[in-house]
């Protein structure tokens, strides 16, 4: 029988944090991870208690590493000096590769042992940039306005924490833009029914033509998954939108979409 990935690639991950020096930063995030197997509910926990996430510089493979998404992503243009504000930022690690290149980063995040993953992670790489909030975006409240809104995978979690229906979520990210502020936008399984359940963003054509009333839609494209899960994790649709009083109409057809793989 083959070895499970989640823990097949801690093993792969400590040989790379002794490459790369970080094995004493990597014992401690792990067990930031170790204590949510114990303590977080287990149908709340991603990838079986490995990271989901990953980071390069560390060392840690992760389910989707950070470096390898934000190469497709291509948009460190739009993260250069912005203040950012990351939706559900998990460990945190997209946070962390933001902060390198932004002003200022907000990661907000219901889960406390990822949220203890995070801020030392920042600490380790003295990132005084970075902000880890605990807590729900349905709920959070700030008189910021960012350049910058992240949302990855969010908009309807597949642990079922948020589910605001997308209209509002959308809302929602908009009172906290400023005018003609980025949405990054990754989606969930484009690939399923669009019946509504969870993870099933079947309807992209419904949801783009939503995000369209508030946003220019400037590019989107396809994205590559790192790792095959349990269940097959799946390619994603990455879209860059811009806030805008008078939105520029896109001619969006899923069919196509799905087919694009660059911009």
């Amino acid at each position: 029988m083959a070895i499970p990935y989640h823990r097949k690639f801690p093993v792969y991950d400590f040989w790379k944090g002794l490459f790369k020096g970080k094995v004493l930063i990597q014992r401690k995030l792990f067990g930031h991870l170790k204590e949510q197997v114990k303590s977080w509910p287990k149908e709340k926990q991603y990838t079986h208690g490995y990271f989901y996430q990953g980071l390069e510089e560390l060392g840690i493979t992760g389910g989707k590493p950070t470096g390898f998404r934000f190469k497709q992503y291509d948009v460190d243009q739009i993260l250069n000096n912005a203040d950012i504000l990351d939706i559900g930022s998990n460990a945190g690690f997209v946070a962390v590769y933001c902060a390198w290149r932004a002003k200022s980063v907000t990661a907000i995040e219901l889960n406390p042992h990822l949220n203890r993953v995070a801020r030392d992670t920042a600490k380790h790489f003295k990132l005084s940039n970075m902000e880890v909030i605990d807590g729900d975006f349905s709920t959070f409240q700030s008189d910021r306005k960012y350049d910058v809104v992240l949302s990855f995978s969010n908009h309807h979690t597949i642990d079922g924490n948020l589910d605001m229906g997308f209209e509002n979520y959308i809302k929602r990210i908009v009172s906290f833009l400023r005018p003609g502020g980025h949405l990054l936008f990754e989606s969930h399984n484009v690939f399923a029914e669009g019946k509504g359940g969870m993870g099933d963003d079947g309807d992209m054509e419904h949801k783009v033509a939503i995000m369209n009333k508030y946003f220019t839609i400037e590019r989107y494209r396809m994205v590559n998954c790192f790792l095959k899960h349990g269940i097959e994790d799946l390619d994603k649709l990455f879209i860059v939108a811009r806030l805008a009083d008078d939105p520029e109409p896109v001619d969006f057809k899923l069919p196509e979409a799905i087919k694009k793989y660059a911009y």
